[in-house]
């Protein structure tokens, strides 16, 4: 693989379609570039079903593989994980599968873990933020009614914290840019260290965007990434 000649403090390659992630990204003031990875299609189960974080690293992984000379200095992917107990809920196939989803979630509490990785000309930097909260008893009427506006279907868990999915919860105890994918202060803090410019203070990036006071300013662990890894960005 070939660096881009410029320098870290350019642009970055967010390897996501996710526009959570990229609405992130405009958040903080970082200027960005998408590529997408499909390898999470062609991923083999891991001995940890509900840890996000070599997903994670695999998509970081084949971007730069397949990046070329025109690739970012950085190159940043992340995945989602709704942990219902030892059983993961990833992104519904069918509206189906969302309502059945939602209606097993319904009044329980579970996590949220989301899997960062970086991959730098100086290697990988990866790890993860885990959010415990709780869902509403909420009606089947409420199941199918949000349902049907299509959101459930682009989201781990059938539900997106930031839109209409966000009224079917009863309580986040922890970071809410983690639960919506795209954990800010974590991701900000591993991009400052790799030389990133990252113009908007991410405490007020994170406050703007979801419209309530940052948790990481009382409780910076909830927002820090946890099972931090430096490794070399090839390694298996």
């Amino acid at each position: 693989m070939t660096w881009a000649a410029e320098t870290t403090r350019g642009s970055i390659c967010l390897a996501s379609r996710s526009p959570r992630r990229q609405d992130a990204l405009f958040a903080l003031g970082i200027a960005f570039q998408v590529r997408v990875s499909e390898v999470e299609d062609r991923l083999d189960p891991g001995p940890d079903p509900i840890d996000p974080v070599p997903i994670a690293i695999a998509k970081a992984r084949d971007i730069v593989a397949i990046g070329g000379n025109r690739l970012p200095g950085v190159v940043l992917a992340a995945d989602t994980i709704v942990a219902l107990g030892a059983e993961p809920l990833g992104k519904p196939m069918t509206s189906d599968v969302a309502v059945r989803m939602l209606q097993r979630l319904r009044g329980q509490a579970h996590a949220v873990r989301t899997g960062v990785a970086m991959v730098t000309g100086n290697g990988l930097v990866s790890g993860e933020v885990s959010t415990p909260l709780a869902m509403r008893d909420y009606s089947d009427d409420d199941i199918v009614a949000y349902v049907a506006t299509g959101e459930a279907l682009d989201c781990a868990g059938s539900y997106d914290a930031r839109g209409g999915g966000g009224t079917l919860i009863a309580s986040i105890s922890g970071c809410i840019s983690s639960v919506v994918g795209f954990p800010i202060l974590a991701i900000a803090g591993i991009l400052r260290d790799a030389g990133v410019d990252v113009p908007v203070n991410p405490v007020e990036a994170c406050t703007s965007l979801y419209g309530r006071p940052c948790v990481g300013v009382a409780n910076p662990v909830a927002c820090a990434l946890s099972r931090v890894r430096h490794g070399a960005s090839h390694d298996a």
